[in-house]
């Protein structure tokens, strides 16, 4: 392993280049984090299809690529798929830099595959990934016993001594009266002797963060249920972090009784695992903002996943637009889809958006004559109306393409929720230019996923604190006007969770 360790690796000039694009597309920082994952991709395979690989990419240390802690475990995979395929035996330090620089090579042409394949779109690679992880056996072919599951989910740990001990650093005495483990992070229930300590407290949480060692991540306060008493929820390591299925979503909807006067929608559970839900015909608009990675896209299924399992087609249409063209595809063809099919251009999206302010101007027309104010009351009087749920993934691209389609947009938020029709919208670039003061002002309900600057939670959430969110779902749901915004962690609903779905409601 010494060997190993002081060596550097290389791959092909091609695999090299590829490499580098990889870092851009995905954010990551270096080589060697984009080389084990094309090593990983490449070791779920069998044999190599040919040897005429070069090596003529840079020079990588060994150190970059492997740490001391795993350099074991990298070893034993490689020299175990060359046994298992019939390769070459990977008994020398040659075979082995071999060995990585085909692994490298191969890898990093399919991870490209797969970027190409989700047409850039960060959080569809990231869905191929898991899915594709999802998919692998838990059992090798012939192999005589399970292997034990990798990705285990530890025992999240009981850090009160260490918590006590931090707050004392930042000059708070304090008394730990309990604990609960949520999905993500743990609420310390913490005793304040003195109270007057709490703006000092309010105002150490970054050094708190430091003291415990929670890198970017930060403790949140909140009132706490006793005399003299606050809730302090502390983020947990990742490898404690328990995920929540989209069966659970499945449940929540079949328990919930179904009222054709609302939509209610499940975007995950809150820090303590309780399941969150709101009323979109309540919000009445949405808006969803947050970074490449943050788990948007995941969100903004999820919330047309709730609707699908509980209402049917002719109580409820889907308006979607999409102008990355890839994001809503899986929707095409169902009954549920208002105008028959995803609008996947600029054109399409600005001629659904003005079929949709006709339907608004339609049904008051109708409400008029009928002598009612919104789409209740219509319902009540015999009119065969849906609810129209309008998403429009990736505002940026729609604005910025078509400046004048914003009006239009506008007009929909100020006046579509009596006719029963309801806008979330969505952006990866939440900026003023993008989310205009009169878009903002007519869309109350705000989920922000995590964000990169503290202005643009400001933009999604009108404050500060997306930036602090841990990703992956982690999102700050304000779905009262002027209400406080509720952490909550996101279900994970992946492309088998929603063609699931589809072909379950088309089958009734």
């Amino acid at each position: 392993m010494t060997v190993i360790a002081n060596s550097r690796f290389r791959t092909s000039a091609d695999a090299d280049k590829v490499t580098v694009a990889l870092m851009g597309n995905l954010g990551l920082s270096t080589k060697a984090n984009v080389a084990r994952l094309a090593i990983g991709r490449s070791l779920a395979l069998g044999s190599f299809s040919s040897n005429g690989i070069d090596a003529k990419g840079l020079e990588i240390p060994a150190a970059s690529l492997f740490t001391q802690e795993d350099i074991g475990v990298w070893v034993g995979l490689i020299v175990t798929h060359a046994c298992r395929h019939g390769l070459d035996p990977v008994d020398s330090m040659d075979a082995f830099r071999t060995a990585v620089r085909k692994h490298w090579h191969r890898g990093a042409m399919l991870l490209l595959q797969d970027w190409q394949g989700a047409s850039g779109d960060f959080d569809k690679f990231l869905e191929t990934l898991i899915v594709r992880r999802a998919e692998l056996p838990d059992e090798a072919p012939n192999a005589a016993t399970k292997r034990p599951e990798t990705t285990a989910i530890e025992k999240p740990a009981d850090i009160s001594a260490a918590l006590i001990k931090a707050l004392a650093e930042i000059g708070v005495t304090a008394e730990v009266r309990g604990f609960t483990h949520g999905p993500r992070v743990t609420r310390y229930k913490v005793y304040l002797a003195d109270v007057n300590q709490k703006p000092k407290l309010e105002k150490g949480m970054d050094r708190l963060s430091l003291v415990l060692n929670l890198q970017k991540a930060k403790p949140t306060l909140g009132p706490g249920d006793e005399a003299k008493t606050i809730s302090l929820d502390v983020p947990r390591p990742e490898s404690t972090w328990q995920p929540v299925p989209f069966a659970r979503l499945r449940e929540w909807a079949a328990s919930t009784p179904v009222d054709e006067d609302k939509l209610i929608v499940f975007p995950g559970v809150d820090v303590l695992g309780i399941p969150y839900s709101f009323d979109l015909a309540s919000a009445p608009h949405l808006l969803v903002g947050g970074t490449t990675g943050s788990g948007k896209s995941v969100c903004l299924h999820s919330l047309i996943l709730s609707l699908i399992l509980r209402l049917p087609p002719a109580l409820l249409q889907l308006a979607l637009i999409d102008p990355k063209q890839v994001e809503f595809s899986v929707y095409e063809g169902s009954d549920f889809l208002y105008g028959g099919a995803v609008a996947v251009d600029i054109s399409m999206a600005r001629e659904r958006i003005l079929e949709l302010v006709a339907e608004m101007d339609s049904r008051y027309q109708r409400f008029m004559s009928a002598g009612v104010t919104n789409i209740i009351e219509a319902r009540k009087r015999g009119m065969a109306l849906p609810y129209i749920a309008v998403f429009i993934e990736e505002l940026a691209d729609l604005v910025l393409q078509d400046r004048d389609i914003e009006d239009h947009i506008v007009r929909l938020a100020q006046k579509a929720r009596a006719a029963g029709i309801h806008l979330i919208l969505a952006t990866q670039r939440p900026d003023a230019k993008t989310f205009s003061g009169l878009i903002r002002s007519n869309i109350p309900a705000r989920i922000a996923l995590t964000v990169q600057r503290g202005t643009e939670s400001t933009i999604i959430l009108d404050e500060t604190g997306a930036e602090d969110l841990l990703g992956r779902g982690d999102m700050l749901v304000k779905a009262k006007p002027g209400g406080e915004a509720d952490r909550v962690h996101g279900v994970v609903a992946l492309r088998s969770d929603q063609e699931a779905v589809l072909r379950e409601r088309a089958a009734r």
